[in-house]
This record gives C-alpha cells, structure tokens and sequence, in this order.
C-alpha cells in the first residue's frame, strides 16, 4: 500500500511549528515574551541553539513530509525527537523548568517516526 497522504497535514503542521517556534524563540531572546521558551530570556547559548535547530528541522521535515519523502521522514523525525528531549531535560536539570515547545518537538517527532514506519514504500 502506498498511502502517503497521513504525511502531508502532519508536514503542514510540521511547518507551522517550526515557524512558531522561530518566532517565539525570536522574540523571547528579545525580551518581548517571558517564560514561553525557559533558558532564552537568561539567553543560554546552548538553550537557544537547541530552540533553532529544532525550528530548523521541524521546516525541514515538514518539507520531507508533505513531499512524502517516507525514509527521508523518518530520520529527521528522529532527529528531532532527539533533539526535542534532550532540550526537555537540559532545560529541566539547568532551569528546572519545563519547555512545552520542546516537548511538542519531542512527540511530533515519535509520531513522525511511527507513521513513517507502517507506510510501505
């Protein structure tokens, strides 16, 4: 069976987020926003490199996504999994605080990589 279709909202959606996430981030480094993205008002360099590299690949993998690109999905769903937790738990064990974008990141990616297994290619 080739449905890939299942892929092409979460790809949307994947976009959206990754674009938030940019904004967000952005203006909390500003200032503008306090408490949406723990680490980035103290601006924590490796709090907001982990922030952007998770907005990065989130665009990316919705861009992978809604090409229906599954084994391309796949590995970057990992990725950004990975990356989404280990944001979780730095943010956690240096701020004591938890990030609801990077545990958004951390289950889109598991939800990425999931879907991406049941498609045959």
């Amino acid at each position: 069976m080739y449905n890939k279709s299942v892929l092409k909202p979460i790809g949307i959606f994947m976009l959206i987020f990754g674009l938030v996430y940019a904004a967000v981030g952005t203006l909390a480094l500003a200032g503008v926003l306090t408490g949406a993205l723990p680490g980035h008002e103290t601006q924590e360099v490796i709090i907001v490199v982990l922030a952007y590299v998770v907005a990065l690949l989130a665009i990316l993998c919705g861009a992978f996504c809604m090409k229906g690109n599954v084994s391309a999905s796949k590995t970057l769903g990992m990725i950004f999994a990975a990356f989404g937790l280990i944001g979780l738990i730095y943010s956690q064990v240096k701020n004591g605080t938890y990030s609801t974008f990077d545990g958004l990141a951390m289950c889109f990616g598991i939800a990425i990589v999931y879907i991406s297994s049941k498609i045959k290619e």
